[in-house]
């Protein structure tokens, strides 16, 4: 684009409505960009490097071609496109496979005392916020496992007093049981009477077998094998969930300690579960 060119373009800028100037204004300067960065050579190989020399090419430009043609804040608008500066390629964020979609409330159970207790402590209108069939369908969500009075207040849209009063309500009615964990560390879960898993004698068991290994791992465990509701599931489902050295570590601990059988074998794959004497007769 040659000095003739851009004449042009400003001459019928000039004779064209304010606005349709503006645009001509911005174009001549995008042009005048695409110019320059064609026209260079010899820029340096590093992009931080080749960035600032490139803008300071085009500045210089401008102020040559533009003066008092296109205002300043015109010429400024444009900018050259800034990459983020490189650095160290970012891991994918772990993600764990789903609980398992198997029976792990014994839902007889679970709707007998719904029958017996629910009209008594909660609202029975549909409109309200702790409504019975909400409660049961927070209770599937959990499979047994624990969860924190956050995760209650923010399932039932309540504040933090009124999802701890109801806790406690859920806690004296035996629905619930306390980690016995202060602070931060409290969590609650579905009473073990409601589950197909013997959760209350499981834990112990599993926690003691796991000695020596962070606690969070065997309350992993724990949580799995519960929401599997004793029924098989394969191992690149269990060790899914688990780092590969510790899954082979976790699961042969657990076989050594009677926790864990293994079910069925094909070829290299192998389903496990949990022997018969770890579930509600």
């Amino acid at each position: 684009m040659g000095d003739a060119e851009i004449a042009g373009i400003w001459e019928e800028a000039k004779e064209s409505p304010r606005s349709d100037g503006e645009k001509l204004d911005r174009a001549l300067v995008a042009g005048m960009m695409l110019e320059v960065i064609l026209e260079i050579s010899g820029s340096p190989a590093d992009p931080q490097a080749r960035r600032r020399f490139v803008k300071a090419r085009l500045k210089d430009t401008m102020v040559t071609q533009l003066a008092g043609r296109v205002t300043l804040d015109t010429a400024n608008s444009p900018e050259v496109p800034q990459s983020p500066p490189p650095g160290p390629p970012k891991a994918p964020p772990r993600v764990e496979p789903p609980l398992p979609p198997r029976r792990a409330l014994r839902d007889d159970l679970l709707q007998t005392w719904f029958k017996r207790e629910a009209r008594e402590l909660l609202p029975r209108r549909p409109h309200r916020k702790l409504h019975p069939d909400k409660l049961w369908e927070f209770l599937h969500h959990t499979r047994g496992g624990w969860f924190r009075l956050k995760d209650f207040e923010q399932h039932f849209g309540v504040d933090r007093k009124t999802a701890w009063e109801y806790l406690q309500k859920l806690l004296q009615a035996g629905l619930l049981r306390h980690n016995q964990g202060r602070s931060a560390a409290v969590r609650y879960a579905l009473g073990t009477g409601f589950l197909v898993v013997r959760a209350e004698l499981l834990e112990p068991k599993i926690e003691a077998a796991l000695s020596g290994l962070p606690k969070s791992l065997a309350d992993q465990v724990c949580e799995w094998l519960i929401a599997t509701g004793g029924e098989a599931f394969w191992d690149e489902e269990w060790h899914g969930r688990l780092e590969p050295m510790q899954g082979r570590e976790v699961t042969a601990r657990l076989n050594a300690a009677g926790l864990l059988e293994v079910a069925y074998q094909t070829g290299v794959n192998q389903q496990f579960r949990l022997p018969r004497r770890w579930l509600q007769a």
